[in-house]
Order: C-alpha cells, then structure tokens, then sequence
C-alpha cells in the first residue's frame, strides 16, 4: 500500500488496492478485510475438527469400548468371614440383556475370560435378557460350560420379568446349570464350615423378601447376598448378610469426566458403581457395571465388567 498523498492541507486516508471489491472504500490500521482467507481456512478446520471429534468419540461408545471387557479384581476383607474358605474367589457378572447388541459371540468370550479366571463361585446378578426370552435360548450351552467349585448362582432382574417371560428363563437357567435364586438360599460346604448365598427377587417387578431368604440360617452363618438393585441395600443391611452384589446400573452407561453417570435407572440412584457401604452395620455393597447395554447401544468412560473378588477375613 503507498505512502499516504498531501492534497493541499489535508491528508487523504490510505486506499485499498486495485484489486479490492470496493476500491473507494478506505481502510484504517486493525480493520478487517472483507475476504479474509486465513480466518476462513481457520473456522473450516475447527469444522472439521468438531466433526471428527465427533465421529470418533461415536466410534469409541459404540464399536470399541463396548467390547473391551474390563477384569476388576476386588480383594476384601469380611468381618466374621470364615477361615474355610479364606481366599475364595467369586466371580461376578450382570445385566447381559441378551437380545440387545448382545449375543451369543460376546458370551462365548465372557465364559472363557471366566475360566481364566478360575473362579471359586460364579455369581450373575440380574437381566440376563432384555425384552425376550428367546436369544438366552441359544447361549445355554455356553452358560453350560462355566464351570465353578461350589457352583454358580442367578437372580432375576426387572428386564428378566418383561413380557411375562420369567418362567422361560427360570427354566433355562436351570438347563444351564444355574441355581435360581428368588428369596431363598444355598449352602455351600468346606470341611465344618458353611457359608450360605442368598438371593431376592427384584426390587422392582417382584417381591423381594430378604427374611424369607435367610429363614432358617443360623445367625453365625456368613451370608453372602445377591440381589440386582442396589439401592436395596439399605433394605437388606439390618439383615446381617455379609456382602451385597449387585448390578442394574450399568454405571450409568455414558460417564463424563468430574459429572460421572449423565442417568441411571430407579433402584441405582445411590449405589452407581463399584464397593459402598450400606447401613450401620456398615454392610460392603458392590455394583458391577454390567456386561451388556440397555436403552442405547453405547458405553463410554464406562467398560463392561466381570468382577473377581477374593474374600478373606
């Protein structure tokens, strides 16, 4: 741009080059140009940035984090916990909902990444299915192949109640070697020693009844509870179990950074993931995030789980 001219006394304004769109129009030292190409180059790569962001965080929470099982070895320390069975190792998974995104291959994976890991117990705690019956029917066999010293154990969720169908999974439960466990318990053995597992219905399509479940125990027999919502908890603790596991609330699904879960269902507004304590007994509740998915089909900053405990006292 040239030197500004003298005409006469005043001094005249610079001008914009020929080239410009309105050559009569002066500009001043900091005024922005009418066609800036640098500032647009620089919103089109924000743009573009935003949407690949985007794209890739879609791609994480739907393709990748859903299938990368997370392995959580929990180890914990049980007041009255009995020697017998000091260092017993549970295995526990939940909410599969079979039929939604998940099928018969994810199952296949979890039941060898259990045997890996050479479980004492084996421990499902709720939703095996997500509206119908039929897609557990297929996974029988592979429920079949898991295998435990002292057995393996289930309860229903809410899911497991839709449509009617919980005979239906009653049933196959008891075709894969499960023991069903709906207000009642289990004992399992070692030497003298007993250890009871018990298991309620749901909190929020059955009848959960925590003094039936345990009716007939001695009170010195430690107890180890099994029940899907875990905002029951608080319900159960004056019960004298041991320990509570639980599932329900998938840890809320999508997690964000200093938020954490954006929602989860009624029956895990308190109890969300992982250990708490509940009551004042101060009774140890755990809650799995779950294995499958619900609503959408999508996780993120919040990985599928199979827990493995070792109990000791």
């Amino acid at each position: 741009m040239g030197e500004p001219t003298r005409e006469g006394s005043k001094i005249s304004p610079p001008r914009r080059p020929d080239n410009e769109s309105d050559p009569g129009k002066p500009i001043f030292p900091g005024e922005e140009k009418d066609h800036d190409p640098s500032r647009r180059s620089f919103l089109l790569r924000m743009i573009l940035m935003t949407a690949s962001a985007s794209l890739l965080t879609g791609g994480y929470a739907w393709l990748w984090e859903p299938r990368h099982l997370e392995i959580k070895q929990v180890e914990l320390k049980l007041p009255g916990f009995p020697k017998a069975f000091e260092g017993l190792r549970v295995a526990q998974f939940s909410d599969a909902h079979l039929g939604f995104h998940t099928g018969l291959k994810q199952m296949e994976k979890l039941a060898e990444t259990i045997h890996e890991q050479q479980p004492d117990l084996i421990c499902f705690t709720g939703d095996m299915v997500e509206r119908e019956a039929e897609p557990m029917r297929e996974c029988i066999p592979v429920l079949a192949s898991m295998q435990a010293k002292y057995g393996k154990y289930a309860v229903l969720g809410n899911h497991d109640y839709r449509g009617r169908q919980q005979n239906e999974v009653e049933i196959m439960f008891k075709e894969a070697g499960f023991t069903l466990l709906r207000n009642s318990h289990a004992l399992i053995e070692e030497g003298n020693s007993r250890l009871a597992i018990a298991g309620l219905d749901d909190a929020l399509t059955g009848r959960p009844d925590p003094a039936a479940a345990i009716r007939g125990l001695d009170n010195k027999v430690w107890k180890l509870l099994l029940m899907h919502e875990p905002d029951y908890a608080d319900i159960s603790a004056p019960f004298g179990f041991g320990l509570q596991l639980s599932g329900h609330s998938h840890g809320g699904q999508v997690r964000f950074p200093w938020i954490g879960a954006l929602t989860t269902p009624r029956g895990s507004r308190k109890y969300i993931q992982g250990l708490y304590y509940a009551g004042e007994r101060h009774m140890p509740v755990y809650v799995n995030r779950g294995f499958g998915m619900t609503q959408l089909p999508i996780r993120f900053l919040c990985r599928p789980e199979l827990t493995v405990f070792e109990l000791r006292g």
